[in-house]
């Protein structure tokens, strides 16, 4: 099991993590998804996976999704 952690903007309620989560356990072999929702700033995304998903996966989720981004 691998678990990974992700800073991303663009979350500003209960739904949008609701929309991210939903976004992020589609991508194959992800097991779990939790986050810690800062609607003012950067938002704590982990993942819990099989194998190790990519930045660059991870990244296009989000993005069709709606308008969520990785930093840093």
């Amino acid at each position: 099991m691998v678990e990974q952690t992700f800073s991303v903007v663009g979350l500003r309620c209960a739904g949008c993590v609701e929309i991210v989560t939903a976004a992020l356990t589609t991508l194959e072999r992800v097991n779990s998804v939790s986050i810690d929702l800062d609607a003012e700033g950067v938002s704590t995304v982990r993942i819990s996976a099989a194998v190790e998903v990519t930045r660059e996966q991870v990244q296009a989720a989000l993005a069709n999704a709606g308008d969520f981004s990785i930093v840093g």
